[in-house]
């Protein structure tokens, strides 16, 4: 049943939606962070450092060691960025669904509203035919 309110309370749904699915991709870009700095720690423990041998071994493992540091405190950093993205979209996830279940609500009582008068209507009308009925069969 159509109200002044159908529309509004579809473009609410259809917000609160695109917000769950931005919520979603950013869990999934989250998740994917999380196994990349996984990843670069099992290849920090990996290294081995030389013991003897040649200085420029021991240059290329460090600098392999600093590389890969510097990877992991920027996945890290970025990490933090999308659980603060993530800790946003969730209040606008928020406010979204207040904003749809008031406008719903207000297009449920009048529906609400429309039924019972509806109802009213057919048992005035059903009441009328019984006189009708009545008046006919007395007559």
């Amino acid at each position: 049943m159509k109200t002044k309110y159908s529309q509004l309370v579809k473009i609410r749904k259809q917000k609160v939606d695109s917000i769950e699915n931005i919520i979603a991709v950013l869990n999934r870009y989250k998740e994917n962070l999380k196994s990349d700095i996984e990843s670069l720690l099992n290849d920090i423990k990996k290294l081995e450092v030389p013991k003897k041998g040649e200085f420029h071994n021991y240059l290329s493992k460090n600098y392999t060691f600093d590389t890969l540091m510097s990877q992991k405190k920027e996945k890290q950093r970025q990490l933090e960025q999308k659980n603060q993205e993530i800790k946003i979209a969730q209040q606008e996830h928020k406010k979204a669904m207040m904003e749809y279940e008031k406008i719903k609500y207000l297009e449920d009582m009048i529906i609400q509203k429309r039924i019972k008068k509806m109802q009213k209507d057919e048992e005035k009308m059903l009441d009328e035919i019984s006189v009708l009925t009545y008046k006919r069969r007395n007559a």
